[in-house]
């Protein structure tokens, strides 16, 4: 999806770190709240976000439209 939005639902994240483990060029931790945010949003939908997405333990990242 080359014109995707990539989301982090803060009410569900558990901040495990997964998606910032996989694609650290897309996601960081947030030092205050200590969830995952979006460090640089992708221009495109890459294999490494995809699978930051299927790794999410409760489901707290979505792909949408633009």
């Amino acid at each position: 999806m080359p014109n995707s939005k990539v989301a982090i639902d803060p009410n569900k994240c558990i901040g495990c770190n997964t998606c910032c483990l996989i694609d650290p060029d897309t996601f960081e931790m947030d030092q205050t709240t200590y969830k995952a945010k979006i460090k640089t949003p992708p221009d495109t939908t890459t294999e490494k976000v995809k699978e930051a997405i299927d790794s999410c333990p409760v489901g707290a990242i979505t792909l949408s439209d633009k």
